[in-house]
């Protein structure tokens, strides 16, 4: 996108002024996402020439595992990625990831291979064919791209965890006089999109005369939808930003769209810092693209005057949304750019952990009264997790 902006801009600025009194015909962002920094993850190591077929086509699904120490670090991370191919032909397909090690995922009708840097199919497929790899990440160049940044802190008997959406980027982006009526329409169009579900429809706006470049770069997040679970060795006395059930604290979140990036969960009368399970999925638009008093942005502008830059602004920023949150869907690379994708990020206590108690009033850090440290047993959770790669894998 960077570099269509610019060449746009100087294509503009470099033309007689007749030109530039000419309608242009603008390529919005979408469907194809700009080359904004990853995800799809990218290494350095060259690729073979070869990849899909134009016949065979591909969907993704991905489970993305990450193990967080008590701060809510990443010290661990793993991609269960399903590809279900659908077609006939022979095929080469090349997945960058900084893969550590690789194995048939649950139901895999291949064996993958693996290079540096490179998760590796090939084979030849009869109409469909599924193939699963269960990849082991390593955590420091691939963590940076996880779109969710948790930070947790013990204190005394209060226990805090803080959710940040971390697919806040900044694009540049551009300006010009464009017919509200239009803009309305494209609104409207993106919304649907949006609403749908599915990857935005390509579209062009009529810009009258000089296309230049917005002051301003535009700050742009995926919106997501974050679940989460906090379950304690006892039951907290009380929490703000989520519900108790028990020993268990449940929360919610929307993170963008119009909501702030960041929020906190505070959880008062515990000691001990909880298992930690929280899911982040990439998700749509919705408050950003509803019309003011009315059920369409069409009828919206008829109804009283709106201002076409304004307009502009917002039907550029949502776009560019929708794009990094189709970013989002694709964590490991899907080798069919046209292909739908659907990854969920899950977060949770890393294997092995430890579990650290806060001494109390009154309490030395030595003898009896000291904090209280208890390792999880490893080979429990392990088959637990496991386990339930497994499941989802087969729902």
């Amino acid at each position: 996108m960077r570099r269509a902006l610019v060449l746009a801009a100087a294509a503009a600025l470099g033309a007689p002024a007749a030109a530039l009194a000419s309608v242009q015909q603008v390529l919005l962002p979408g469907p194809t996402p700009y080359p904004t920094p990853s995800p799809p993850l990218v290494t350095v190591a060259a690729p073979p020439t070869a990849t899909l077929p134009f016949r065979i086509h591909a969907s993704s699904d991905q489970h993305v595992v990450a193990g967080v120490d008590p701060d809510g670090r990443v010290v661990s991370l793993r991609a269960l990625h399903r590809l279900l191919l659908s077609g006939t032909g022979d095929y080469l397909i090349v997945v960058s990831a900084p893969v550590l090690d690789v194995s048939p995922g649950p139901g895999s009708e291949s064996q993958p291979g693996l290079r540096r840097g490179q998760i590796l199919w090939a084979g030849f497929s009869s109409k469909k064919k599924l193939l699963s790899a269960d990849a082991t990440l390593r955590p420091g160049p691939a963590a940076p791209f996880l779109p969710m940044r948790l930070e947790a802190h013990l204190d005394g008997d209060r226990y805090t965890l803080t959710v940040t959406n971390a697919t806040l980027t900044s694009e540049l982006s551009f300006a010009g006089a464009a017919s509200p009526a239009e803009l309305a329409r494209l609104l409207d169009l993106t919304r649907r999109d949006s609403l749908s579900g599915g990857k935005l429809t390509s579209a062009y706006v009529s810009i009258d005369g000089l296309v230049t470049a917005r002051g301003e770069r535009a700050q742009i997040a995926a919106p997501l939808r974050v679940e989460g679970k906090l379950r304690f060795p006892s039951a907290p006395t009380s929490v703000s930003g989520g519900t108790v059930h028990g020993r268990t604290v449940t929360f919610s979140l929307l993170l963008g769209d119009g909501r702030p990036l960041s929020r906190r969960v505070e959880v008062r009368g515990v000691r001990t810092e909880p298992l930690l399970h929280v899911e982040a999925r990439p998700t749509v638009l919705v408050r950003s693209l509803v019309p003011p008093g009315a059920r369409r942005w069409s009828d919206a502008v008829r109804r009283r005057p709106l201002s076409a830059a304004a307009l502009l602004k917002r039907l550029l920023d949502a776009r560019m949304q929708l794009v990094r949150s189709d970013q989002y869907q694709s964590f490991l690379s899907n080798p069919d750019s046209t292909g739908r994708n659907r990854t969920v990020y899950v977060y949770e206590t890393a294997v092995p952990s430890v579990r650290r108690t806060v001494a109390g009033p009154g309490q030395g850090s030595g003898g009896s009264g000291g904090p209280l440290v208890a390792l999880l047993a490893l080979g429990g959770s392990v088959l637990g997790l496991g386990a339930a790669l497994v499941a989802w894998a087969n729902n």
